[in-house]
């Protein structure tokens, strides 16, 4: 590996984890809200169905999952820029379809699959590294000062 190769790698994979990470987070979140919702059934805005729903570990795991996104994407968008990072974003279509196949058994067919062939190509298309990402301006504490 070149030396410029090796220093962009290592420049790029705390991104790349983050990606990871936040793709991960957000299946993981929507598999256990699924999950959550099959355990409680029908809801109403009601109190058995608030008491049904705050008792089962699925939905406080998927609530985990959601602050972990947030976590996750302010990482990323800390290091991109919003019009490279929000199209890649898009993959996390193909990675809940993916697990709701695997895990629920829903139905994979040539569509979906051709469809999540058509999202990867747009977001090679439009999706871009953090070289592109606008400068991040300095922090301030909470004296407005600058560290």
């Amino acid at each position: 590996m070149h030396a410029h190769t090796s220093t962009r790698w290592r420049r790029l994979m705390p991104l790349v984890s983050a990606w990871a990470l936040l793709l991960v987070i957000e299946t993981l979140g929507q598999v256990a809200l699924k999950t959550a919702g099959a355990k409680v059934g029908a809801f109403e805005l009601n109190a058995q169905s608030i008491h049904a729903a705050l008792s089962t570990p699925w939905l406080w795991l998927a609530l985990a999952c959601y602050l972990g996104q947030f976590a996750v994407w302010m990482n990323i968008l800390e290091k991109s820029a919003l019009s490279a990072a929000f199209p890649t974003s898009a993959i996390v279509f193909v990675a809940i379809m993916v697990a709701s196949w695997a895990v629920f058994d829903d139905p994979m067919g040539w569509e979906k699959i051709l469809g999540s062939a058509i999202i990867v190509a747009g977001i090679l298309l439009l999706g871009g590294d953090a070289q592109h990402a606008p400068p991040v301006p300095p922090r301030n504490d909470a004296e407005g000062t600058p560290p």
